[in-house]
């Protein structure tokens, strides 16, 4: 397609006044820009600046100079129209002028039509110029496409799924007219849930699994392109930043489907080697299955009123597994079973193939299973990510699991996962679908990462030193709200007032279903004693324990009341001054467990599971 024409961009290094004025005219009726020099020096740097379309030279300029000048922009600007004008008396150096590339010769004094023809003459080799220009990009972005195309068939030879689309990934960002870009598709074969299987550049990054609609938002949000194979309602999905939005993916059909293809081969030779059920270098299962079963999940839960949890156990990057002659023995994996489906037999006892090489994720995956039931589901995302489906469990089991696998975790190597952070969420109480659960979990995961047992390692510290550092730490924190909202907070109250602000939070807390209380007991009025009195007034499920910790040292002063709930973790702690009570609180669940777990030890009672 030919571009609609503009108006022309032209320079005139004419000392002649006449001319001058008269060209301004002309150029103006038709809609150009003219910009008008009489010196030779100034005139010469401003088409070198601006690469006019044409440049009209007045050849006896400066003594004859302007000859040269005309040789001088056809060596420097080769598109350019020159447009030679000289007087009768000088036209020698005119014919001159044309044999060295003008493409017209005006006599002096001029006339309107003359200038008219020679313009006509300037935009038909414009439009010509932009025209090849437009093939020629037309042409490059074709082949661009093509090669695209033939670098995703490529790819085929990937051994899974998410290596295929990693590698999609790089060769669209290398052909492709993006700086940024995201790969989906199906969790599971008739799933609504995609996956995000590669990506990169994109910021903020867009959801790990979410359903289509959540990827159509994300995109309208942050001014992405969502690229799907033609004809298809439904399959893998092409999220680009553009780094023009009016600069298309060339071939973008043929590549979203070739993409498509791509994925549904290697997703397709997966399932014949391996199953689809069973992550191939841990005990742990896929996420597609891990979506299929969640599904089933909540359908149950939505149709008898029950209740499940799952928690998302982030782990930090893992070290990459070593070479095929060093990797050691893996004892056979430990036979799961899963709701509805029989117990998979476990493999061979022997040394494993170069595809069954050890991984930490395989020592991660048996400590995580070590501390669920056998009914749970544990699904392996990626190399530092898991997925935990517990049926049948509401939040105050969730908490406790999580407990439990974050000691097991603890218990291995940092850079085999020790640093763990696990968030956890219930359904129906943290929402009712797949993508909002895990989005919660995930938040709350990343929320014990920012606590400050973790950031200012707190979990070696006795209970005597646990309480000072807190007390401490909330002399130099921010003021509320500047900081994690999780974040301990220092207060200062009469001790009626702290009573009060204890069974506000443990009201507030049962208003969301059973939940466990941990208090101090101490003589007069304490957090303890308004608990007891609440004990005997509220008839629920919830698990009340009181401690006396009278008879330690270092503690006869402390204050502490703990509240492991539905929706996560409460912590208030202290020592008593004088009338009043000194003490931080937090919404932390890891700090939470500590603050038990050091309870329990000053106690010598366990409190929690």
């Amino acid at each position: 397609m030919t571009p609609e024409p503009q108006g022309l961009h032209l320079l005139a290094l004419v000392a002649d006044a006449p001319a001058a004025a008269l060209l301004r005219g002309v150029t103006a009726a038709a809609g150009d820009h003219l910009d008008v020099v009489s010196e030779l020096p100034a005139g010469l740097a401003q088409a070198a600046a601006e690469a006019p379309d044409a440049v009209f030279v007045e050849v006896s300029l400066a003594a004859g100079a302007g000859l040269a000048a005309v040789h001088h922009l056809r060596a420097l600007l080769p598109s350019v129209s020159v447009i030679a004008l000289a007087p009768p008396a000088a036209l020698e150096l005119a014919t001159q002028a044309v044999a060295l590339g003008g493409v017209a010769l005006l006599l002096l004094p001029l006339s309107g039509d003359e200038v008219l023809s020679a313009l006509a003459l300037v935009r038909e080799r414009a439009a010509n110029r932009d025209a090849r220009r437009a093939l020629e990009l037309s042409a490059n972005r074709t082949a661009g496409g093509l090669a695209l195309v033939a670098r995703l068939a490529t790819a085929s030879a990937a051994p899974t799924r998410r290596a295929a689309a990693e590698q999609a990934l790089a060769a669209v960002l290398h052909h492709g007219p993006a700086h940024a870009a995201a790969i989906y598709a199906p969790a599971g074969e008739a799933s609504s849930q995609l996956v995000r299987l590669a990506h990169a550049g994109l910021a903020p990054e867009p959801p790990a699994h979410c359903d289509e609609l959540a990827v159509l938002e994300h995109a309208a949000t942050h001014d992405l392109a969502v690229l799907r194979p033609p004809g298809l309602s439904a399959g893998a999905l092409l999220v680009l930043a553009p780094a023009d939005p009016e600069d298309p993916l060339p071939l973008a059909d043929a590549v979203t489907s070739q993409l498509a293809l791509l994925l549904a081969l290697t997703d397709a030779r997966e399932q014949s080697s391996r199953g689809a059920m069973k992550d191939p270098s841990s005990s742990a299962y896929t996420f597609a299955y891990f979506v299929d079963v969640a599904g089933r999940e909540i359908d149950k839960a939505r149709r008898h009123a029950r209740r499940f949890a799952l928690a998302t156990i982030a782990l930090p990057a893992l070290p990459p597994p070593p070479p095929a002659s060093q990797a050691p023995t893996v004892a056979p994996e430990r036979a799961r079973s899963a709701p509805g489906l029989p117990r998979p037999a476990p493999p061979p006892a022997s040394a494993p193939t170069s595809s069954q090489s050890f991984h930490p994720s395989v020592a991660i995956a048996d400590q995580i299973l070590g501390a669920v039931r056998d009914t749970d589901v544990l699904a392996r995302v990626d190399d530092d990510e898991f997925y935990l489906l517990m049926p049948e469990t509401g939040g105050l089991g969730a908490n406790t699991c999580r407990r439990r696998i974050a000691r097991r975790l603890t218990g291995l190597a940092p850079d085999a996962g020790g640093a763990a952070s696990i968030g956890v969420a219930t359904f129906p109480h943290d929402g009712t679908d797949l993508s909002l659960l895990l989005r919660v979990a995930k938040s709350r995961a990343e929320a014990t990462r920012r606590s400050i047992v973790t950031t200012r390692a707190l979990d070696r510290l006795p209970l005597a030193e646990l309480v000072d550092a807190l007390l401490e730490h909330a002399e130099d924190a921010p003021p509320a709200g500047a900081a994690d909202p999780g974040a301990p907070r220092g207060i200062e109250l009469p001790a009626i007032d702290l009573v009060g602000l204890a069974l506000g939070a443990v009201a507030e807390a049962l208003r969301g279903g059973a939940a466990r209380v941990v208090a101090t007991q101490r003589h007069g009025i304490s957090v303890g004693s308004a608990v007891r009195a609440l004990v005997g007034r509220e008839d629920t499920t919830s698990q009340w324990e009181c401690v006396d910790l009278g008879q330690s040292h270092g503690l006869v002063d402390v204050e502490a009341l703990v509240i492991v709930a539905e929706h996560g973790g409460y912590v208030l702690v202290g020592r008593a001054t004088g009338g009043g009570v000194r003490a931080v609180h937090a919404a932390d669940p890891v700090l939470a467990d500590l603050v038990i777990e050091r309870l329990s030890e000053a106690s010598g009672r366990r409190l929690a599971d």
